[in-house]
């Protein structure tokens, strides 16, 4: 660490305590230009890139989402009324319930989708012995 000193800024000529010849605003402003600019390492200079942020989603899944959705679109059109026909149902499908699963092919698998409405698909994920015993649940293994 650079030994403070009381003296001038070179940069404001305001009267301060001073690293690096600079005082602590005009210090921490000129660090941040110098790492943001360009890099100098043995007489080549290197333009540093500004970090690309995680997605979201990945590629491929944001790909199977587009699919699913217009699977589900079709199958809720075809399948309108609840499969559980639980206490507390109200009879209009709503969900698409996917018993194995959502990994992998099981997302866009139309043979696994069973249409529910929110009370019963709430149950069923709430209580998954009810569901394995039911046949609304099957094992992933």
């Amino acid at each position: 660490m650079i030994k403070a000193k009381i003296g001038k800024c070179v940069d404001c000529s305001k009267e301060s305590r001073l690293t690096a010849a600079r005082c602590q605003y005009c210090y921490w402003k000129h660090r941040k230009d110098v790492k943001k600019s360009k890099i100098v390492d043995s007489g080549i200079t290197i333009v540093k890139k500004q970090a690309k942020p995680i997605r979201f989603l990945s590629k491929k899944r944001a790909a199977q989402n587009v699919l699913y959705l217009k699977k589900r679109r079709i199958f809720m059109e075809q399948n309108n009324t609840c499969k559980a026909r639980l206490s507390g149902c109200t009879y209009w499908s709503t969900d698409v319930h996917h018993p194995q699963g959502r990994m992998g092919g099981l997302l866009t698998d139309e043979s696994k989708f069973i249409a529910l409405c929110r009370n019963c698909h709430n149950f069923i994920e709430e209580n998954p012995n009810f569901a394995k015993e039911n046949g609304f649940s099957i094992s992933r293994i």
